[in-house]
């Protein structure tokens, strides 16, 4: 499993002069960062798909990592529609740990390919999300279930950069890095 000791801080990144306005780079930052990660998961072996990523509490393979990425995203999908509907977000006292272990023993029966396109359809869901906020609304504060109080803009950057974090570690495991 991965450490959430892991420092990942939700700053703000300097926008091209190309594009200024927010949704479209945070809506062309998750297409580009999914599709990496995708080239990274459609270029394993399927011995490759059972290397052992994590071992930190639960044991996770690569294939169990990409389970949490897609469980993860629909997580903040979750939490960012409640803090657009006035709510607060992740419940204070979530157990991160708990949730990812049950999530990921949950898909444990997906194959690759259906993992690959469950993540396809999260990360469309994603896109077609942000595009539904508002700009005021990306100011709004809500509780990330591990960084505690964030805005809803920072909250949907922190989903690439989750999958920047977990790419990177798939490409250490295979000595690709």
């Amino acid at each position: 499993m991965p450490d959430h000791n892991t420092v990942m801080t939700p700053h703000i990144i300097s926008e091209r002069p190309e594009m200024r306005d927010k949704h479209t780079l945070i809506q062309a930052r998750l297409r580009d960062e999914g599709d990496k990660l995708l080239a990274v998961f459609e270029g394993l072996t399927p011995e490759q798909w059972q290397t052992v990523i994590y071992t930190d509490g639960m044991t996770w393979t690569i294939k169990d990592l990409l389970a949490h990425q897609i469980s993860a995203e629909g997580e903040f999908q979750f939490y960012g529609r409640d803090v657009l509907n006035g709510g607060e977000g992740a419940p204070e006292g979530f157990d991160i740990n708990a949730f990812n272990n049950r999530e990921v023993a949950a898909k444990a029966g997906r194959t690759p390919s259906e993992l690959l396109a469950d993540f396809r359809l999260t990360r469309q869901t994603t896109i077609d999300f942000v595009a539904t906020v508002r700009d005021d609304q990306l100011t709004l504060q809500g509780r990330h279930p591990f960084f505690g109080m964030m805005t809803i803009e920072d909250l949907f950057k922190l989903i690439y950069r989750h999958n920047m974090l977990h790419a990177r570690d798939v490409r250490k495991a295979l000595g690709a890095e």
